[in-house]
């Protein structure tokens, strides 16, 4: 029996009801949704869309599912949402400001990330409580969001780290120098091996 090739290029994907001579073939799929009829010279093929065609197993992301190793710092980055290499970025911003002290209190500058109070104090920023770390992360997160990670000193593009001192205008290239460059590029190259390579 020759087919034509309208009705092969349909068969892949089409149960076969073949009816010749009297005799029947059947090859039904276990679930039917709307069976379609298509009739050729001495064939009728049944189409079927079936009702839960079977997907590629996926799976899920890493960065979905838990922080990417156990340091506490990390993980109240993670809780406050930053993904990515950015968990690598507020890490040694974390660690340059206050140690990784969620009570670091030096006025002006106050909390895990040091948030500035008489720049963000009664913003939308500034949250409920300072000294949450994981607060103070998303008040930060929300900063980012909107400024980039100006207010620390920094840039960070397709995963790139540079520097914009424009909001430290008035220190000496000493102090962008001591203060922000290389206490942060110290922290940068010391975050966790283990966490490093689960992002």
């Amino acid at each position: 029996m020759r087919l034509s090739k309208n009705v092969l290029a349909t068969l892949p994907v089409a149960a076969l009801l073949l009816t010749a001579c009297g005799g029947t073939s059947q090859a039904m799929p276990l679930q039917v949704d709307k069976p379609v009829v298509v009739k050729s010279a001495d064939v009728e093929l049944l189409e079927v869309k079936q009702s839960n065609p079977v997907e590629k197993s996926v799976r899920p992301e890493r960065t979905k599912l838990k922080p990417p190793c156990g340091d506490r710092v990390v993980k109240w980055i993670w809780a406050a949402g930053f993904r990515g290499q950015e968990i690598r970025v507020a890490w040694a911003i974390a660690q340059r400001e206050s140690n990784g002290n969620p009570n670091e209190s030096t006025w002006p500058d106050l909390g895990l990330m040091q948030l500035n109070a008489p720049s963000w104090q009664g913003s939308k920023y500034w949250p409920a409580n300072i000294y949450d770390p994981v607060q103070n992360l998303k008040a930060v997160k929300k900063m980012v969001r909107d400024m980039g990670w100006q207010p620390w000193g920094l840039r960070v593009k397709n995963g790139k780290v540079s520097y914009d001192f424009s909001s430290y205008g008035m220190w000496s290239s000493w102090q962008h120098q001591n203060w922000i460059v290389i206490p942060f590029e110290r922290y940068y190259a010391q975050f966790p091996k283990k966490c490093a390579k689960n992002l």
